[in-house]
C-alpha cells in the first residue's frame, strides 16, 4: 500500500510540473526580446527581464516625434507633426489636442513646472507656448541678438525648460550646441557643443588627397545634439545621433560633461530621458532601449526592431522615449506604426533600482542583502560585485573586498583593498622580513668566505664555466656586454662575429614569448585585460611585424645611403640593441604584482627607462653599424620610420583593393546564378 501511495504522489508531481511548464510558457514568450546587462570584460550578458511590454497606446497620431509624461497630472503629451498638433493622452479619458490651428510641424514638447506647455515647432521655426487649457500664451522665433550669429538658422527640434524658466532648444544644424534662451526668448548662450572626431579613413584621405579633394570632402563640423532633457536637479542631458563615444552627455552648470563614458552606447540614439533617481534612459532608431545609472553604468538593454510582425515591445522606427519619475513605466513612440509602446517594470528591475539607489547614497552595508539576492538571480550582474566590494571594504573584510573589486573590474577599489592587505601583512611580519633578509646577507657572506678558504663551491663553479663555454650561451651572454659597451659591442659584432644569426634568432623567439609571458606576469592593476580572454596571436604579431619591417626597411635605406651594414648584421644588431627590454621587462612585470596605484610611477618609470635605454642602443647600433655621422644617423632613422609607414599604407590599400575585387567577383557569380 505504501509503495502504491508513493507511486501515485510521484505521478501527481510529474503531472503538476508538466502543467506548470505548459501554462508558464506563454508568459515567458510574452516578452519578445532578450534583456542584457554589462558583464565581466565589458561583454553584454543576458539577465532577467527588467521591463515587460504593457500594451500599445493607439491614437489618431501621424509619425509621433516626441513624448512628455507630466507626473502631477498623469498626462502624456505627444508631439504629432503629421497632424500639426499636440495630443494629450490620459488613462481612461478621451484624448485632447493642443495647437491645432497654430502649429505647423511640432517636433518637441515639454511641460514646465508652471504648467505651461512648450512646443518646438520645426515648421514655424518657433517656440510656441500654451497654457494647461491649450490657449496660446506666446511664441518667439530666431533670437535677434548679434551674438547668436547672423548666419545661424533657428530650426527647433527639441525643447526643455528649467525651474527658473530658462529655455533650452536643440536647433537643427547648430554646431555650437544647445541654444539657451530666457523665458522671453532672448539669447543667453550655447552649451554642450559636440567635438569633431576624425576616423582613421579620414586621416588617410587627408594624407593622400589633393587640396581640391580635401575641400570637397572635409567639411569637418561637429554634429548637433539630437535630443535633450533636464533632471530634477536642473542638470542638462543631451544625446547625439551618429556618434557613440560621448553620445550621452550630462552637463553641469558650466557645460562640462560629468558623465563617465559608457562602453555600450548606440550610434543611432534619437531620444533620452531621466527619472527622479537620476537613472538615464535612451532609445535608438531601431528600438534598442538602454538604461544607465547616474554614473553611466549600463543596467539594462532590451527592445529592438520588428519589421515583419507588430509585436508589443518591438519597433519599426522608434522616435521618442519618456519615463515616469519612479521609473516604473516607460513610454516609447514608434513613428512608423503610429503607436506608443508602454513597458512596466518587473520585480527584478525594482530590486535592481532599490540597490542602485542605496549604492548612490553610499549605503553599501545596508544594500548588501539586496545585491546578494540579485547575484543569486544573475551572477554576472557586475554592479552587484562593485556594491558588495564597497560594503566589505567598509567592514574591513579586505580579502572579500579584493575578490569583489576584481569581479567588478574596479581597479582603483582593488588597489585600495590590496594596499590595506599588504599593510596589515607587513605590520604582522616586519620582524620576520628583516630577520630573513639579514640572515640571507650573513649566509651569503659566510658562504663566500668559506669558498675562498675551502673551495666548497668548486663543483658549481666548474659547472658554471662549462655552461658558459657553450658557444650559443656565450653568444647570448654577449647581451650583457652590449649593455655596458654598446659602441665596442657593435665593432665586435662586425669584426669578430661575437654574435650570430642563430643566437639572434633565439633572442627574437624569446622576444615573442616574452610578450605572452608578460600578459600573465603583470599584476592585475597593470594588466591591459583578462589574460584568459585575450587572443595571444595578435599580441605576438604586433611585435613580430614591426621588427620584420624595421630590419628590412633599415637595410634597404642603408643600401641607398652609403651604409656599411649587412642584412644579417642589421638583423643581429637590432635584437641585441633591445637587450634592456629582453632582460629587465619580466622582473619589472613580476614586481608589479606587489605594487598599488600609489606606486604606479615605479612601474611606469621603470618601463620608460628600459624602453628609452633600448631606443638609445638602437640609435648607437645604427650609427656604428653603418659608420654614419650623427646627422646621417638621424636621416637614416627618419627614412626607416617613413618607409615603414609607407609600406604599411601600401599593404593596407592593396588589401582594401583585393577585398573589393573579391566582392566584385562574388557579386558577378551571384548575378550569374540568379539569372541562370
Amino acid at each position: 500500500m505504501k509503495k502504491k501511495t508513493v507511486g501515485r504522489w510521484v505521478l501527481l508531481v510529474v503531472i503538476a510540473c508538466f502543467l506548470l511548464v505548459q501554462f508558464s510558457a506563454p508568459a515567458m514568450a510574452a516578452t519578445p526580446y532578450q534583456t542584457g546587462t554589462e558583464g565581466p570584460g565589458g561583454m553584454i550578458v543576458g539577465t532577467q527581464t527588467a521591463y515587460e511590454p504593457d500594451g500599445m497606446i493607439r491614437l489618431d497620431v501621424n509619425q509621433p516625434a516626441d513624448l512628455f509624461y507630466d507626473e502631477p497630472t498623469g498626462k502624456l503629451y505627444i508631439a504629432d507633426p503629421g497632424n500639426a498638433r499636440i495630443v494629450v493622452y490620459e488613462e481612461n479619458n478621451a484624448p485632447q489636442t493642443i495647437g491645432e490651428d497654430v502649429l505647423s510641424n511640432p517636433s518637441g514638447v515639454y511641460v514646465a513646472a508652471d504648467r505651461l506647455v512648450y512646443v518646438a515647432d520645426y515648421g514655424l521655426k518657433q517656440i510656441v507656448v500654451f497654457d494647461e487649457q491649450g490657449r496660446l500664451v506666446k511664441q518667439f522665433g530666431r533670437p535677434e541678438e548679434p551674438i547668436y550669429g547672423k548666419k545661424n538658422d533657428f530650426a527647433p527640434k527639441k525643447v526643455a525648460v528649467d525651474k527658473r524658466g530658462n529655455i533650452y532648444v536643440i536647433s537643427e544644424g547648430s554646431i555650437n550646441g544647445v541654444v539657451q534662451l530666457n523665458n522671453e526668448g532672448h539669447f543667453l548662450g550655447y552649451v554642450g557643443a559636440n567635438r569633431t572626431s576624425l576616423s582613421m579613413k579620414m586621416l588617410i584621405q587627408r594624407f593622400i588627397f589633393t587640396e581640391g579633394q580635401k575641400a570637397q570632402l572635409f567639411k569637418s563640423t561637429p554634429p548637433s545634439p539630437t535630443s535633450i532633457v533636464l533632471d530634477h536637479q536642473g542638470l542638462l542631458y543631451t544625446v547625439t545621433n551618429g556618434i557613440s563615444s560621448d553620445g550621452i552627455k550630462k552637463l553641469n552648470i558650466v557645460g562640462d560633461n560629468i558623465l563617465s563614458s559608457s562602453s555600450w552606447t548606440s550610434d543611432s540614439m534619437v531620444d533620452i530621458d531621466v527619472d527622479a533617481g537620476g537613472n538615464i534612459y535612451t532609445v535608438d532608431i531601431n528600438g534598442l532601449i538602454c538604461v544607465y545609472d547616474s554614473f553611466g553604468n549600463l543596467l539594462f538593454m532590451f527592445g529592438g526592431g520588428d519589421d515583419k510582425y507588430e509585436r508589443q515591445g518591438l519597433f519599426k522606427s522608434a522616435s521618442a522615449i519618456d519615463v515616469t519619475d519612479s521609473g516604473r513605466t516607460l513610454y516609447v513612440a514608434d513613428k512608423e506604426r503610429n503607436v506608443i509602446n508602454r513597458y512596466s517594470i518587473t520585480p527584478f528591475g525594482t530590486k535592481v533600482y532599490e540597490g542602485v539607489d542605496q549604492y548612490k547614497q553610499g549605503l553599501y552595508v545596508q544594500s548588501e542583502d539586496i545585491w546578494n539576492e540579485i547575484l543569486k538571480m544573475n551572477s554576472y550582474f557586475i554592479l552587484s560585485y562593485k556594491s558588495l566590494a564597497e560594503s566589505y571594504f567598509k567592514q574591513n573584510q579586505n580579502g572579500k573586498a579584493l575578490e569583489s573589486f576584481r569581479m567588478a573590474e574596479d581597479k582603483e577599489g582593488y588597489s585600495d583593498a590590496f594596499w590595506k592587505i599588504r599593510n596589515d601583512w607587513l605590520q604582522q611580519n616586519i620582524n620576520v622580513v628583516v630577520y630573513t633578509v639579514f640572515a640571507i646577507i650573513v649566509a651569503g657572506y659566510a658562504i663566500r668566505t668559506l669558498h675562498r678558504r675551502c673551495r666548497v663551491l668548486q663543483p658549481l663553479v666548474r659547472l658554471r664555466n662549462r655552461v658558459a663555454d657553450i658557444k650559443l650561451v656565450k653568444e647570448i651572454g654577449f647581451m650583457f656586454y652590449f649593455l655596458k659597451h654598446p659602441i665596442d659591442a657593435v665593432q665586435e659584432l662586425k669584426e669578430h662575429r661575437r654574435a650570430t644569426v642563430r643566437s639572434a634568432t633565439v633572442l627574437y623567439v624569446w622576444m615573442l614569448l616574452l610578450q605572452i609571458i608578460l600578459v600573465y606576469a603583470k599584476g592585475y592593476l597593470f594588466a591591459s585585460g583578462d589574460p584568459d580572454q585575450m587572443d595571444l596571436l595578435p599580441i605576438m604579431l604586433t611585435t613580430a611585424v614591426p621588427l620584420i619591417f624595421w630590419v628590412v626597411m633599415n637595410y634597404m635605406v642603408s643600401t641607398i645611403s652609403d651604409g656599411e651594414g649587412k642584412l644579417s648584421e642589421v638583423y643581429i644588431g637590432t635584437i641585441y640593441a633591445l637587450s634592456p627590454y629582453l632582460i629587465f621587462a619580466l622582473p619589472i612585470a613580476l614586481i608589479s604584482n606587489v605594487l598599488t596605484y600609489n606606486e604606479k610611477f615605479v612601474y611606469d618609470y621603470s618601463m620608460m627607462l628600459i624602453q628609452g635605454w633600448s631606443l638609445l642602443l638602437v640609435c648607437i647600433m645604427v650609427k656604428e653599424l653603418h659608420d654614419y655621422t650623427f646627422r646621417q644617423t638621424v636621416r637614416n632613422l627618419f627614412l626607416t620610420v617613413f618607409g615603414i609607414v609607407l609600406a604599411a599604407l601600401v599593404i593596407f590599400l592593396l588589401v582594401l583593393l583585393f577585398n573589393q575585387e573579391v566582392e566584385f567577383i562574388q557579386t558577378i557569380i551571384q548575378e550569374m546564378r540568379n539569372r541562370a
